[in-house]
């Protein structure tokens, strides 16, 4: 089980991911990358009508994605 993490941390560790991925690109590919970094890091699954641009496109709309996905 993954340990809770707080609004911060989600910050970090999406601006990290971010970073090393910033020559991606915005097409399906990428947000499905963002996809399974964020199901992998964060321990939440993402249906595919959740896997989109207004949810995954930039560091922000993940960032706020995340943090709506684990307020319980």
């Amino acid at each position: 089980m993954i340990p809770p993490v707080d609004s911060k941390e989600v910050h970090k560790r999406i601006k990290e991911f971010g970073n090393m991925r910033k020559n991606a690109g915005k097409n399906n590919a990428a947000l499905l990358e963002v996809a399974l970094f964020i199901e992998d890091v964060f321990g939440i699954f993402l249906s595919d009508t959740e896997i989109c641009e207004d949810n995954l496109g930039t560091h922000q709309d993940a960032e706020i994605f995340v943090l709506k996905k684990l307020d319980p």
